[in-house]
């Protein structure tokens, strides 16, 4: 493992070899850019992942695209070494965008100075072009990474990644780490090293129809209750734990002059622990009606479990800051409110998340990547993938290095 603030000379070969391929890193950014990947249109992932597939053989690995279902399916590649049990470092990204086929027409992707603005160009195909140059650098520098590299990139994660999850499990499963070429946060490029879990509630609420001006009594509005229920919700929001739960969607009534017999809520809830989580989940799903003559019900509950600190989650945390310390690179960590693969693979091996490129306005219209930083993204994960595995017992290392 590598603990001084010095550059190796196999640090000092991977930067000046991206240096001499930064105009290259720009065009390849742009190319994958300008390959339209909606999610909800599985077609367009052929064109790309023959693209990305190309790419990643030129860098020595082995390919497999395995279609989906009623997805665009996954991209796979692995290093020819690897053991079809042995241990291995993960690498996960997605190809998927929330961007409708045109959107490339109406805003094409531009760059000026030293940024690359354009839809997907943050969220993440940076982080693809990230993973391919990096692998790029150590085969034509013939730098063996420290353990075989396995490489997974989905066109589901945007919607909870129900095709391609049970693959993640069952690679983070084998994995002594695993890297998530999810965006940095925010312009300063932090590292996310906590994620929030993520649910998803629907509340119902049935009442009773009657006419509003010539017999309300004999109603019971769902509308009514409905407010209660809204205010009580809010009320689990506590800032100071990180649990937030918010209403972000409702449908009640039928028309103004009557008594609303139906009323829906659409509830998101984060919390930053399986403990909070399961707390918030029992106070919303033992809500009780207080309006007399409605009833309620609660469906849905947490999809993706927290990225929590763990003691394996803090070494890998502490090899990364100490490798971008070799590269002049001072890297600075933050927990994330949003949810990734990185929630479901940190389950089960160690994992470091928002590790790719660096930028602003995922999932907005200004979205973009700093090619600079991603320059220097491009240097970490080549490096990371060389320094040495992780322990079994994370405790002893992390002791020795407080």
């Amino acid at each position: 493992m590598t603990t001084s603030g010095e550059n190796t000379p196999r640090e000092g070969a991977v930067q000046n070899w991206i240096e001499d391929n930064r105009d290259s890193l720009a065009e390849h950014l742009l190319e994958l850019i300008e390959i339209e990947t909606p999610t909800d249109n599985p077609d367009t992932f052929d064109r790309f992942f023959d693209r990305l597939g190309s790419d990643l053989r030129a860098a020595g690995l082995e390919t497999s695209r395995i279609p989906g279902d009623e997805t665009g399916g996954r991209l796979e590649a692995w290093s020819p070494a690897r053991a079809e049990t042995g241990e291995i470092q993960l690498l996960i990204g997605h190809a998927d965008t929330v961007w409708p086929l045109g959107t490339i027409e109406e805003r094409p992707p531009t760059i000026r100075e030293d940024v690359l603005e354009g839809p997907g160009a943050l969220d993440m195909k940076g982080g693809l072009t990230q993973l391919t140059f990096a692998l790029r650098a150590l085969a034509e520098l013939a730098v063996d990474p420290a353990l075989p590299v396995h490489v997974l990139v989905s066109s589901d994660e945007e919607v909870g990644s129900p095709e391609s999850k049970p693959r993640v499990v069952e690679l983070a499963k084998r994995a002594n780490r695993v890297f998530v070429l999810e965006p940095a946060s925010g312009p300063e490029g932090k590292i996310k090293v906590a994620r929030k879990s993520v649910g998803h509630f629907t509340v119902r609420i049935t009442g009773e129809a009657a006419h509003a001006g010539l017999e309300p009594e004999e109603g019971a509005s769902a509308t009514e209750e409905l407010g209660t229920v809204i205010h009580r919700l809010h009320e689990l929001t506590d800032v100071e734990t990180g649990v937030t739960v918010n209403v972000g969607e409702v449908e009640a009534g039928l028309r103004s002059n009557v008594v609303a017999p139906e009323a829906r809520a659409e509830v998101d809830v984060r919390a930053p622990t399986e403990e909070a989580a399961a707390a918030v989940e029992e106070q919303i799903r033992t809500l009780e009606p207080t309006t007399p003559g409605t009833e309620l019900t609660v469906e849905g509950g947490f999809g993706r479990p927290p990225m929590e600190p763990t003691p394996d989650n803090r070494l890998l945390w502490e090899r990364v800051r100490a490798v971008g310390r070799h590269l002049g690179l001072e890297l600075e960590g933050t927990r994330s409110g949003g949810a990734s693969d990185g929630n479901d693979a940190s389950q089960h091996a160690p994992t470091i998340d928002g590790f790719g490129a660096v930028g602003d306005g995922a999932h907005e219209t200004y979205e973009y990547v700093d090619l600079g930083a991603l320059a220097d993204r491009v240097a970490l994960l080549a490096a990371c993938l060389c320094d040495d595995p992780l322990p079994p017992d994370p405790e002893q290392e992390l002791e020795a290095d407080s």
